[in-house]
């Protein structure tokens, strides 16, 4: 009896080590982490077998692209970062681009814009970044260590890479972010990468989805133009609708922000009216607004919030602003902040404007908050502005979501494409950037349900339509 019982015990130790091993082996690093992770500590036995991270939703995004466009030569596939099969694509592709980053290319030479775009109608990866990066913050950014990164352009945000063939290694071409006439092609030595022209068809097979760039379909709206890669696409995806709240209707909740930039909030000098609390003390301001807007302002410049040293580097600096509002997220709420870098990172390192919006369910949320007198209008879910290492204005629309049911986006691309047209036909010269799908907060308290979402060149506002007609003007405000 006493040897079963010690056969039985090797047994269940050995496969409890088994079990250890396999679970080290997929989530210590390998493709499958992200994906399974999650569904892994859901299990009563697994949970115990992970430390619980601590994830920054900000920094972790910052160098992930927002979408990889797949040409296997007979039809275009999107992945955007949110996809499950989002990763193993990405992981391949950063190869490459550290290696530009690196200056691992053995020859380069300058085409023009209409070689660029020629290259993505043929056999191609493209990679869109989520913000323009000047080269030294991309490669901080991506952990690429660069004393001299490349110097052809001043800023980079997006890239399309060639598959190498028998005779040659991987190109990529690279364009400045704000000047399509400064473009690049550099090749790769042969032995660098593996990406064969064959594999590409194994990220668009079984796939019937139309995706297409503006630039390669030939449409030319009337009175507007279109960025050429503006991404045209046929599904009309089932969405989450989000309930919103306001954490700062709790007093307590709005005193522990209070508590991050003055050295005693509960002596702040504070008076109001109509639900407004204004809190005054000797080197700033601040305001909470009844709707969760939240405003600081510095008396002056060298009296703002320390949060980095005026040495600091750009990177370094950027780095502890996100560490801020994170940390003054989670005095308000018990989740991580779910929100994303939306403003491009290609400033003077001293005087540094930082934009966040949040990102709920795979999709940005916008944020649309018109002034009213005592308050600018607010077009981001954070706003910060930093001078030599100090927070010297910081503005949030404390907004927390909850799922509520979901619903089926109203209308299509084509449609939001020639609604957006019609409205901004009037301005002089517009140029739509991108449209997508997301969603618009405008302060009220109602279920917000998925819409069409425009950017718009030189405007920092974003606008919505909801897929129904007619559409006054007022909505898109």
């Amino acid at each position: 009896m006493f040897k079963e019982r010690v056969k039985t015990a090797a047994i269940v130790l050995l496969f409890v080590n088994l079990i250890v091993l396999t679970c080290r082996l997929w989530f210590g690093g390998g493709l499958l982490r992200d994906e399974i992770a999650d569904f892994a500590r859901g299990l009563p036995f697994v949970d115990k077998l992970f430390p619980e991270e601590s994830i920054s939703i900000p920094r972790e995004m910052l160098s992930r692209p927002r979408k990889i466009l797949v040409n296997d030569g007979a039809l275009w596939i999107a992945y955007y970062n949110t996809d499950v099969a989002f990763p193993p694509i990405e992981n391949r592709t950063r190869q490459i681009i550290e290696g530009f980053l690196r200056g691992d290319a053995t020859d380069s030479k300058a085409v023009t814009f209409r070689e660029w775009q020629a290259a993505l109608e043929n056999m191609s990866i493209y990679v869109e970044l989520p913000i323009a990066y000047t080269p030294e913050m991309l490669c901080s950014v991506m952990g690429v260590e660069n004393d001299a990164p490349p110097s052809e352009l001043s800023t980079i945000k997006d890239f399309v890479i060639l598959p190498s063939t028998g005779e040659t290694g991987v190109f990529i071409l690279v364009r400045d972010a704000y000047n399509n006439d400064n473009a690049y092609i550099y090749q790769f030595p042969k032995e660098s990468f593996s990406l064969p022209a064959e594999d590409l068809a194994i990220y668009t097979e079984n796939n019937s989805d139309y995706y297409e760039p503006a630039f390669s379909t030939g449409v030319e709206p009337e009175g507007v133009d279109m960025d050429p890669m503006v991404l045209f696409f046929d599904s009309r995806p089932s969405t989450v609708d989000l309930l919103p709240s306001n954490p700062l209707e709790s007093a307590e909740n709005g005193r522990q922000v209070l508590s991050s930039f003055f050295k005693n909030a509960d002596t702040a000098g504070r008076y109001g009216e109509e639900g407004t609390r204004v809190f005054v003390e000797n080197y700033g301001d601040a305001v909470i607004y009844p709707s969760g807007l939240f405003e600081y302002r510095a008396v002056d410049e060298d009296k703002g919030v320390k949060i980095a040293e005026t040495y600091s580097s750009y990177y370094e600096t950027v780095n502890s602003a996100i560490s801020f509002a994170e940390n003054l997220w989670g005095k308000v709420s018990g989740h991580p902040l779910s929100a994303l870098v939306s403003s491009d990172l290609t400033q003077a390192a001293d005087h540094i404007h930082i934009t966040m919006d949040y990102y709920q369910y795979g999709r940005p949320v916008a944020v649309r908050l018109d002034g009213d007198g005592s308050s600018e209008p607010m077009n981001h879910g954070i706003e910060i502005d930093i001078v030599s290492g100090r927070i010297v204005s910081y503005r949030q629309f404390f907004r927390s979501y909850a799922p509520e049911g979901s619903s089926v986006l109203n209308g299509d691309f084509v449609g939001a494409l020639d609604h957006f047209v019609d409205y901004f036909s009037l301005r002089d010269d517009p140029v739509i950037s991108d449209i997508y799908i997301g969603y618009m907060d405008r302060g009220e308290n109602e279920s917000l349900s998925a819409c069409w979402l425009a950017d718009i060149k030189g405007d920092e506002r974003v606008y919505s339509y909801d897929g129904e007609e007619p559409e006054s003007e007022v909505a898109v405000e």
